[in-house]
């Protein structure tokens, strides 16, 4: 025979566990009841206090006071730059078209602030590649470290990822290990890690408007470098623009890094971090970058003008 409770349960079958009549008539339980209460009681007992920027009110989001003791460790890391700045001197910068945004001073003094590690570098016998494609993989993290919206993070890896690009080549040189084949791998790692980088800082602006200007800066990075070397396939030597690597690395890993900063030091006045100031960056490495890509076109057609005529 069915069970008479559940007719639909094959011969044999059982309905399972009956509930208590307070459950079935919708009564909660007085043991349930109590042994809630008691959680609830033990829960709110172990609740921990509010700390640091959180007791002051701040949104989770926001840690204006992180932000402020990395602003000043930034400033006297600045300062202490500024000085070794100040005793660097150098004969003579370019003088021609189009020269670059960081002058020769600026980039003796990076020199000089890496040589210490370039001479380790060359002691220990590392090969160029290696700190290549190790800008390769910094450059992949960077991308990534704007992908998930950690941009004072992806500000200093696009920054170690430019110096490391300085590295190579000065290593390559005393090494003795310069020359076209390593010059081909150079060019071909900068171009995936650009993109690698440009990636991610589209993905963490796919919502805004500033995805255009991160398309922009894109194209015009790579046609920066399209354009030297097209230009010197011609036999054109190419040398000048406004935006070139340095320059892209410092617009677009300082303005990261400041973006940060100042995200979270502004958040409690605007209640929500902004990287408006990473917009503006990107925004201007879009505008220095095709302004630097149509300048080098024009002077080589220019010089290949010349040479015709």
């Amino acid at each position: 025979m069915r069970d008479r409770r559940h007719p639909l349960l094959p011969r044999g079958a059982r309905s399972g566990h009956r509930r208590p009549p307070q459950q079935r008539c919708g009564i909660p339980h007085e043991a349930s009841a109590a042994a809630a209460g008691r959680r609830s009681r033990e829960g709110t007992g172990r609740a921990l206090p509010p700390r640091g920027d959180r007791a002051l009110g701040v949104p989770p989001a926001c840690r204006p006071g992180t932000a402020a003791v990395a602003a000043v460790v930034v400033g006297v890391a600045v300062a202490l730059a500024l000085r070794g700045y100040a005793h660097t001197a150098v004969a003579s910068g370019p003088t021609g078209d189009e020269p670059p945004l960081l002058g020769p001073r600026v980039r003796a003094w990076y020199r000089g602030v890496l040589a210490p590690f370039e001479d380790q570098l060359v002691v220990w016998r590392v090969h160029p590649d290696l700190l290549t494609f190790a800008q390769l993989g910094v450059s992949i993290l960077a991308g990534a470290a704007f992908w998930a919206g950690w941009i004072f993070v992806a500000g200093w890896l696009t920054i170690l990822a430019g110096t490391l690009d300085i590295l190579d080549g000065g290593v390559a040189r005393r090494n003795g290990a310069a020359g076209r084949r390593g010059a081909l791998v150079d060019s071909v790692v900068d171009r995936y890690s650009e993109f690698a980088t440009f990636l991610g800082l589209g993905a963490f602006f796919r919502d805004d408007w500033v995805l255009l200007a991160v398309a922009v800066a894109a194209f015009a990075s790579l046609m920066v470098s399209y354009t030297r070397a097209r230009a010197e396939g011609l036999g054109v030597a190419l040398s000048a623009g406004r935006a070139q690597r340095p320059e892209r690395y410092v617009v677009l890993g300082f303005g990261a890094w400041l973006s940060g900063l100042v995200a979270h030091l502004a958040c409690p006045v605007l209640g929500h971090p902004t990287h408006a100031v990473l917009g503006a960056a990107v925004v201007l490495l879009a505008a220095l970058s095709a302004w630097t890509a149509l300048a080098r076109a024009r002077l080589a057609a220019r010089e290949l003008q010349g040479g015709a005529g």
